[in-house]
């Protein structure tokens, strides 16, 4: 089995004076253990520069989310330290590193490798004499499919092998385009009722109802990138009405075609605009990349309303930040699909996002990440994000205060609701120490009593905790004026954005979650308010939190959203809904649903016990979640994996249907989980306000990055949004649900492959999504393969080499022959391809 390389290119950044140099890095896994227990070994190879030697007393500082805060180091007289989040530094009495020469860093942490993606990177060499050196040289070796089923083979992790893949899509067929749904989220009701008709330099009409009017205007101007004629006033015109009429709901349409008309109706504006995507659905991919003469129009009748009325989609852009024209994309992307609330995560312990006037440290400070050793000036460089803190990279980046409201003008034109969230008490370091610059620059001036105004921490608390994310020092003090006066300021000013630009702001998520067990223990602040409030005890400081942030909302007719954890407390060390706050209205994001911990119906219990709830299932729907074991596929795993199949499968309505496997890859028995799990009473069906997908961006670099983690996997949620419970969950046995699951899934493919991929590489600029692998197999001594997506080719070369678009298409079994060395991949029409798969 052979050991790939992967080489990383660093910028070379020199902060202080000194001489040029060029340090070279490996990393090599050596060790890795799953079980009894789960650990592994791995070395960093410093080589020095051939013309200069490094110093004794050198640290490298580096960044990995995947190994222990307590790894320790095998290089005798040194240690690997943990300085917050993911951010580590190797130090203690460092040799010389002599010129040319190398010295092996090797360490052990807890917990088993699993992805390429794993492995320290950002290196960053401090010299002794305080040069600051980017490692720009750095290869990591990687590991296989192959390699990590046979680390794993006492485990039931599920790898993907070739062969698996093959028999997973043995089910798959090409089906004819007239018995599939013409685009997604399918239709409620769909009929064709003709072949497409063909026009060429039309004229064409689009009228619509006066209430329709910015409608009528959206639709005019879409069409217009795309159908260009010169008019023939000898062929008849096309007629576009979009018209209200009286009886249908909110976001219900109905749609028509037939011949040159085409009628969109609705009742409101917003279904009216749900129409008029569809309508736009309905384009040629070609329609989306130059303006053309002709026009197609598919003979239809569409009749559709949602199952949900909260669709969402949420991201996180404080982890890593994407810019004003990608949130742009997303938006546009979320509107083609039918999603209407984007759940903007504005703040985190790793970054600040939003300009808020009054408090410019919040970005000038907390919307920076750059490499210092004291983090007095900007972040630390979390999740590699690099040395300097002005460069463009996805650790700095902020929206101003007119990049927020260009954002909200743009939602509201696409009838998405817009709900922020700013996370307390945890989740909150970016905001604390920014508080702390404001509070330390205004006593400098002489004016501590307006630094106190805003201020987040307790000086003093030594209270010892870490976070999910290992984080210290990052949950605000609950004990003290200034924090809701903090917090009231940004729910204030962030108002008065949406306010400008006529968007209603009704609901506010405030996070909530992955509060760390002993924050404020050892507060002296805290043990004073406790003083003076003997009805509460420490262990109350959280729900007093609450309470006191939903006055805050409530003074601005804003509903309380949060995390599940806002609606939950312990008793006798279990988790279960807090009656305490059940008739208050909070919704709550139900997302702890790791499959085979016992908390999958988690939603159910909150929503019986009287809270509004989101589904949000970490195991269906969180898209930062790998694709698959494959040590190839970026993401995280510590829910299981997700995959479009993942998300498409999901049943809101009866959730122990949801998963086929634990996330130890053991078997998930439905009846057993059904005896299990808490039925939903009626109180319980009404609370069940929708569901919302989310991306976490800890490993998430960049635009492309972002869309390869979303799309295609996202169009299973997609469905499930807009539709609700798949027709196979409401037969009568398990036989006959496994059965149609199967038949549903394969016309779900055929959607995927024959309409929604061929358009979303042409729509909205284009996305970059991911293409599957192919399924592999040897039988009776020939190599057969199939493709996971109805229609598409196969090519392969036998050599050995990366199949490219001229390469011959596979048709039928290959026999195998002496030095066979064959390399399968999958393509579209236009050429695009995903990655390619061998015999193992």
């Amino acid at each position: 089995m052979m050991i790939r390389t992967v080489v990383f290119l660093f910028a070379f950044v020199l902060i202080s004076f000194g001489g040029f140099s060029q340090t070279e890095a490996r990393w090599v896994l050596d060790q890795n253990q799953f079980k009894n227990p789960g650990f592994h070994e791995a070395t960093i190879t410093l080589t020095a520069d051939q013309d200069s030697s490094i110093s004794a007393g050198w640290k490298l500082y580096f960044n990995t989310i995947f190994i222990s805060v307590s790894s320790v180091s095998k290089l005798p007289d040194t240690e690997i330290k943990h300085l917050q989040g993911d951010f580590f530094v190797w130090e203690g009495q460092t040799p010389e590193i002599k010129k040319g020469q190398s010295l092996k860093l090797s360490y052990r942490s807890s917990g088993p490798f699993l992805k390429n993606s794993y492995a320290p990177e950002g290196l960053i060499l401090l010299h002794a004499d305080g040069r600051i050196e980017e490692v720009r040289q750095y290869t990591r070796e990687e590991i296989s499919d192959s390699q990590l089923a046979e680390m794993a083979q006492n485990t039931s992790l599920p790898i993907p092998s070739g062969e698996k893949v093959y028999e997973e899509n043995q089910g798959i067929s090409l089906l004819d385009p007239s018995d599939i749904p013409p685009f997604l989220p399918s239709p409620k009701s769909w009929k064709y009722t003709g072949e497409p008709l063909k026009t060429q330099n039309a004229g064409m009409a689009v009228i619509g109802s006066s209430e329709f009017r910015e409608v009528t205007k959206y639709l005019l101007l879409t069409l217009k990138q795309g159908y260009a004629p010169k008019v023939n006033r000898e062929e008849p015109p096309i007629n576009i009405k979009v018209q209200r009429v009286d009886g249908l709901d909110e976001e219900a349409y109905k749609l028509s075609i037939s011949g040159r008309r085409v009628d969109i109706l609705a009742s409101t504006e917003k279904g009216a605009f749900y129409g008029v995507q569809s309508f736009l659905a309905l384009m040629p991919p070609h329609f989306w990349t130059e303006p053309s003469d002709e026009f197609v129009l598919p003979q239809l009748q569409i009749e559709d309303s949602p199952a949900y009325e909260y669709r969402g989609f949420f991201l996180d852009v404080a982890r890593n930040f994407q810019t004003k024209e990608q949130i742009f994309k997303i938006l546009d992307l979320m509107a083609l699909y039918k999603l209407n609330v984007f759940h903007f995560n504005l703040a985190n312990d790793e970054g600040w996002r939003i300009e808020i006037p009054g408090l410019p440290e919040l970005t000038e400070f907390g919307a920076k990440r750059g490499f210092s050793t004291d983090e007095s000036e900007f972040l630390w460089p979390y999740y590699a994000s690099g040395v300097s803190p002005i460069i463009d990279s996805p650790g700095t980046g902020f929206y101003s205060v007119s990049d927020f409201e260009e954002i909200l003008a743009y939602a509201k034109a696409r009838f998405i609701q817009v709900i922020p969230e700013i996370g307390v008490p945890a989740h909150s370091r970016a905001a604390i120490l920014a508080m702390e610059k404001r509070y330390k620059s205004l006593v400098a001036q002489g004016r501590e009593e307006e630094g106190l105004e805003y201020r987040l921490a307790d000086p003093k608390d030594q209270s010892v905790y870490l976070s999910a994310q290992n984080f210290r020092g990052n949950t605000v003090c609950v004990c003290q004026e200034s924090t809701f006066r903090f917090y009231e300021k940004v729910v204030q000013e962030i108002k008065n954005r949406f306010e400008r630009v006529g968007l209603p702001l009704t609901s506010w998520h405030t996070g909530g979650d992955e509060v760390p067990r002993g924050v404020w223990s050892a507060s002296p602040i805290c043990a004073e308010f406790l003083a003076n409030h003997p009805e509460l005890k420490l262990e109350d400081l959280n729900d007093y939190f609450r309470q006191r942030v939903a006055g805050i909302l409530e003074k601005y007719d804003l509903n309380m959203g949060g995390w599940e954890e806002i609606g939950q407390t312990h008793s006798s060390n279990e988790v279960v809904p807090n009656p305490k706050f059940a008739d208050q209205s909070w919704t709550l994001y139900a997302w702890n649903a790791v499959a085979g911990w016992g908390g999958e119906d988690m939603a159910y219990r909150l929503a019986n016990a009287g809270y509004p709830v989101v589904i949000c299932s970490s195991a269906n729907f969180y898209f930062d979640l790998a694709y698959n074991w494959s040590p190839d596929e970026r993401g995280h795993t510590w829910s299981g994996v997700v995959d479009m199949y993942q998300s498409w499968k999901t049943v809101p309505g009866k959730l122990y249907l949801s998963h086929d496997q634990t996330i130890d890859g053991d078997l998930w028995d439905w009846e057993q989980a059904r005896q299990k799990f808490t039925t939903l009473t009626d109180l319980g069906k009404q609370n069940i306000r929708g569901v919302s997908g989310q991306l976490w961006t800890e490993t998430v670099k960049g635009p492309e990055m972002l869309e390869y983690y979303l799309l295609p996997k996202m169009l299973g949620y997609v469905e499930r949004a807009w539709v609700g419970d798949p027709e196979w969950s409401s037969q009568e046995s398990l036989d006959q649900m496994r059965s149609e699951r199967e038949i549903e899934w394969n016309v779900f493919l055929n959607v995927i492959a024959q309409k929604e991929l061929p358009r979303l590489e042409t729509i909205h600029g284009g996305w970059n999504f991911r293409l599957p692998l192919p399924g592999v197999a040897i039988k009776n001594g020939r190599v057969l393969v199939n493709s996971p997506l109805p229609g598409f080719e196969i090519r392969y070369t036998d050599n050995g080499t990366e199949p490219i678009h001229e390469s011959p298409i596979y048709r039928e079994p290959i026999p195998v022959f002496e030095g066979f060395n064959p390399r399968f991949k999958l393509f579209m029409p236009s050429g695009k391809s995903g990655r390619s798969r061998g015999l193992n």
